[in-house]
């Protein structure tokens, strides 16, 4: 039974990534999606409180997937090849809600894996962890920061160079603020 119901809900959001192709969410009603899907209502409300939790459920099944790759880079490459082949879909979605909800649920997911990277590196300074959680703060919102405007932009070009660019400034920016950070502490200034 439980299999079942998981295979329901995958139907739910497989549908409503097909018609999200089309259109914005706030565009789609649980009556389009039940008659593309071929279940009932009540079916539907059976698995999903809205539409928005059909999103959430299926956000949180993308990213435990991805939370568990190991080599960050062809993650990376992963989520952004991935964003450029449903690029109807992720516009679609990302005009659907604020834009802050958008930031705040990407923050969730990425700060923790900025913290543990920006955690190895602070182990080589003097700085307390309070410090390194700041420098980790700062590292995300530089990297929402691109990715939301590439998406405000309606995603053109590669944003993958601009990912390698700004990864490549982030580590030696980085290392260079902990390094001043850990005088700051050494030195009183």
């Amino acid at each position: 039974r439980e299999n079942m119901a998981k295979s329901t809900k995958q139907d739910i959001l497989d549908t409503l990534l097909l018609l999200l192709k089309d259109k914005t969410l706030n565009d789609i009603t649980v009556k389009d999606l039940t008659e593309r899907c071929g279940i009932s209502r009540q079916a539907f409300y059976y698995h999903f409180q809205d539409l928005y939790a059909v999103v959430d459920w299926g956000l949180h099944q993308e990213l435990s997937m991805l939370a568990r790759e190991k080599d960050l880079e062809s993650t990376k490459t992963k989520v952004v090849e991935q964003m450029l082949r449903n690029r109807a879909v992720v516009l679609n979605l990302y005009r659907s809600f604020e834009r802050s909800y958008v930031e705040h649920y990407l923050r969730k997911w990425t700060l923790p894996i900025v913290e543990e990277k920006v955690a190895r590196q602070a182990e080589h300074y003097h700085v307390t962890g309070e410090q390194a959680k700041f420098v980790a703060e700062l590292a995300t919102t530089a990297l929402l920061s691109l990715v939301l405007g590439w998406l405000d932009r309606g995603m053109p070009g590669r944003v993958l160079e601009h990912l390698d660019d700004l990864e490549a400034i982030s580590d030696g920016g980085v290392d260079s603020i902990l390094e001043r950070l850990e005088r700051k502490n050494m030195t009183g200034k």
